[in-house]
């Protein structure tokens, strides 16, 4: 595994590298690269073949920028870590990992761009804060090859958001529940849940005509 670090105008962000296969991990509203579940996401990833990126959204972590929870700025720092990591792999294909507002991220990216694959943990189906409001219904209407994955015991976004998003995106999509809270806090349901996402990417890695 190469480890590569990049700044892209302050989004910061880690590659490890194994291959032209990449996952994408979305952190949440106030969350970072660094949380446990894009961390581990990386070591597994590269134990399965796959490479991993993991960045900070503007203004967390060690991103620069003023921090935002407008979708459409969130939307757009995806996109420049994916330009970015077309311009420096020839044939990069890549699947997003989402949590909670990185799950909406990740449906909003993948309904106006080629995804192979989408996982999302945690995700709202709407969310309304500080006088700002985004529905990702619209969005996931045209997202296909999608598993979705959500706590039972999620007190902040209830598992029916995740249904919710389940009955509007496209085949194919697998929907799967685990015994654990908003955060995936507990490891084994982490961990678990993170195996099955690594699972569903490499299936349609695999379907891709290289």
């Amino acid at each position: 595994m190469k480890k590569m670090e990049f700044d892209l105008k302050g989004i910061k962000g880690v590659i490890h590298y194994v291959g032209n296969d990449f996952v994408v991990c979305c952190h949440g509203l106030y969350s970072t690269k660094d949380s446990k579940k894009y961390v581990e996401m990386a070591e597994l990833a590269n134990d399965s073949g796959l490479s991993c990126i993991r960045f900070d959204f503007r203004g967390c972590g060690e991103s620069k920028r003023e921090f935002s929870f407008n979708l459409d700025d969130r939307v757009n720092d995806l996109k420049e870590v994916i330009d970015y990591i077309e311009k420096k792999f020839d044939d990069a294909n890549y699947a997003l990992f989402g949590s909670s507002f990185g799950g909406m991220v990740s449906l909003s990216y993948g309904s106006e761009d080629k995804v192979s694959s989408i996982a999302i943990l945690s995700t709202p189906s709407h969310v309304q804060f500080e006088g700002y409001e985004a529905d990702i219904i619209p969005y996931a209407e045209k997202c296909s090859h999608v598993m979705i994955m959500h706590g039972l015991e999620d007190d902040m976004v209830p598992y029916q958001h995740a249904t919710a998003i389940y009955e509007k995106v496209k085949q194919p999509k697998k929907i799967l529940f685990f015994n654990t809270d908003h955060s995936f806090s507990h490891r084994n349901e982490r961990v678990k849940a993170l195996n099955e996402a690594i699972k569903w990417f490499k299936r349609y890695f695999t379907s891709i005509q290289k």
